[in-house]
């Protein structure tokens, strides 16, 4: 088993005085200067927060925005003094994508680092696997990784920063549909759906409410093509050629980063030219390498949970910096929900004065958190409310389409000319 272990043990950072960088950190973290001591003034042990992250394998893409997000929260909360005078201790570990390795680097984050709170992995086939494990322990998981409705009906310590979940992954393409004049409305659409446990329920939604078929049904669309795929397929030719005959009138396809730009290749070297395009089963078109397409690229809608045009504090200093340390373009999709993380971590601890998992997990649960992915307000299942948007990779980049009073730029419709 490989892993690589990436903990701050050891790196302690002064707190500066309170000057214009050092009130940036405190914008950033949600600090105070006056935020006091631990409730044991004895006690400067660190706060070790830890989990896994696919940086090697299948998820190795999305998994390194999250590290350096990560890593960005810990050394900001660091510089600016700790948490309650505490420094915090960052561990994350190389699961490989693989649940399995996962499942065994949880156990050695609880029993051998005796971390105090959990993060989650990224996806849902890996978080599936770990939830049942730190819910065994009795730890409290804060969940920046997947959405998983079903998975946190199972648990009562996992909590997420993510502003929708997966059966609402459709829900602003179709909330804009809304928007537009009966004559513009789709009237067929197709879907495509990886072989994967979110994506089936992007498609198929919870207990007969969200997802895609359902969306379709209540807006009178008919869906004309409901298929899946292999998501380790290299050729889907023909599956989008049987898509294409269908002359659905948009295509809503349901993919993960790797197989979306497959998809997008696909439908574009098969003049495939439906009036509205969605990969909306993963923000794919706010991820660095969407632009690698090439024309491919343009044109398709996709979801985020966060824009740079939005009012949250600190977001725009916080994007400046991820932009420059990945040296892209654009937002990575999951940075914002996963500097969210810690800052719900943070603020929960110094609201509480307690590292108790159940202690914070209540307060959680009864308080709204200012982060740079917006304001957080908690469900009974650890859920938050809905907030996603929808964008469109338009020539030049990116451009938010809805909600319409948020909007940058009108939809380019149909995707091919």
């Amino acid at each position: 088993m490989k892993s690589i272990s990436l903990s701050r043990k050891g790196r302690r950072l002064l707190l500066a005085p309170i000057g214009a960088a050092a009130a940036l950190l405190l914008a950033l973290t949600g600090c105070s200067p006056d935020a006091g001591g631990p409730s044991d003034p004895a006690d400067t042990s660190p706060i070790v927060v830890g989990g896994t992250l696919g940086l090697t394998g299948i998820y190795s893409g999305p998994s390194a925005a999250y590290k350096i997000t990560y890593e960005h929260w810990a050394d900001d909360v660091n510089k600016a003094g700790g948490i309650m005078g505490r420094q915090v201790d960052l561990i994350l570990y190389d699961d490989e994508s693989n649940p399995t390795v996962a499942q065994q680097l949880y156990q050695q984050l609880i029993n051998e680092d005796e971390v105090d709170i959990l993060l989650a992995p990224y996806t849902t086939a890996v978080g599936g696997a770990v939830v049942p494990i730190s819910e065994r322990a009795g730890k409290l998981m804060v969940n920046a990784g997947f959405v998983a409705k079903e998975l946190h009906g199972k648990s009562d310590l996992l909590v997420s920063t993510w502003p929708y979940q997966e059966s609402e992954y459709s829900l602003p393409l179709f909330s804009y549909f809304d928007t537009l004049p009966d004559d513009q409305k789709p009237k067929t659409l197709a879907v495509i759906t990886a072989q994967n446990p979110f994506t089936l329920v992007a498609r198929s939604g919870v207990n007969g409410e969200g997802g895609v078929v359902n969306y379709a049904k209540e807006r009178g669309i008919e869906i004309v093509v409901d298929e899946e795929y292999d998501q380790t397929a290299t050729d889907l030719s023909s599956l989008i050629q049987r898509v294409k005959q269908s002359g659905a009138d948009a295509l809503v396809a349901l993919s993960l980063p790797n197989d979306a730009a497959l998809i997008a290749k696909t439908v574009y070297d098969n003049d495939y030219k439906p009036d509205f395009y969605c990969q909306c089963g993963s923000q794919v078109t706010s991820l660095p390498n969407w632009p690698d397409n090439g024309a491919a690229a343009i044109n398709v809608f996709s979801t985020v949970g966060t824009w740079l045009t939005q009012p949250n504090p600190g977001l725009k200093e916080f994007a400046d910096y991820i932009l420059g340390e990945l040296d892209v373009p654009v937002l990575p999709a999951y940075a914002a929900t996963a500097y969210a993380a810690g800052q719900v971590i943070q603020q929960s601890i110094e609201g509480t004065k307690s590292l108790d998992s159940q202690t914070l997990r209540d307060y959680i649960g009864d308080n709204t958190f200012d982060t740079v992915a917006g304001k957080l307000k908690y469900a009974a299942d650890g859920t938050v409310d809905f907030a996603a948007l929808l964008v469109q990779y338009q020539d030049g980049g990116n451009e938010l389409i809805w909600p319409i009073d948020q909007a940058t730029a009108d939809a380019v419709i149909p995707y091919r000319n």
